[in-house]
């Protein structure tokens, strides 16, 4: 008896799971970059998975070599050193669209619609910071409903779109990676956690 007890657990946590899969799939893009009409530099690079209180997002791509692109720099973004070095440090910044029919160009929605648009709902977030370590970058992070937003003075934080009634499901989400040049110890740990730069200098993956 017990061990039937024991296979029925089983299986109803291998059905919880499998349901929680469908539900929630992971969606994989393209990262392409710098900039927003980049070369495609990781196929399936990009990966997203939605629930129902924020987002997780992963990518994988060849690690930039130093002195090969674009560094924002330090006198305009602050976090930024300016200047190619070992190791160098990179961040991963989600941006939510929750109503991408209101972008300027519908469901194709921009930075530009992030700040001045405030029936878009949208936020930039935060989900992590890495150190480049070997030639594969991969950083992964998770931004949720307690998750402070960057961006313009009209951007939302996901709890208060969730309170407004929208769903994740529905948002277009954008995945950058901003680069922040050599490790400066002295911008740390803002050098992670920081907006720097603009899509010229991100490399990007849009899910739309």
């Amino acid at each position: 008896m017990r061990r039937l007890v024991t296979v029925i657990a089983a299986a109803a946590l291998m059905a919880s799971t499998a349901a929680t899969a469908a539900a929630n799939p992971w969606e994989t893009e393209n990262i392409f970059g710098q900039g927003m009409g980049g070369p495609t530099v990781a196929v399936n690079g990009a990966m997203i998975n939605r629930g129902a209180s924020g987002v997780t997002a992963s990518v994988t791509m060849p690690t930039p070599e130093p002195g090969t692109y674009m560094y924002p720099d330090s006198v305009t973004w602050p976090t930024s050193s300016g200047v190619e070095g070992h190791p160098e440090a990179f961040s991963l910044w989600v941006f939510l669209f929750f109503n991408p029919e209101e972008c300027a160009v519908p469901s194709n929605c921009g930075p530009a619609d992030l700040i001045n648009d405030p029936d878009v709902v949208a936020g930039a977030f935060n989900a992590g910071g890495h150190l480049a370590a070997g030639p594969t970058l991969t950083i992964s992070g998770r931004v949720t409903e307690k998750t402070p937003t960057f961006g313009g003075p009209n951007a939302e934080t996901i709890g208060a779109a969730l309170a407004l009634g929208y769903d994740i499901a529905d948002a277009e989400v954008h995945v950058a990676v901003a680069p922040h040049g050599a490790l400066a110890p002295e911008l740390l740990p803002e050098q992670f956690t920081t907006p720097v730069g603009n899509p010229s200098f991100w490399w990007i993956a849009l899910y739309k």
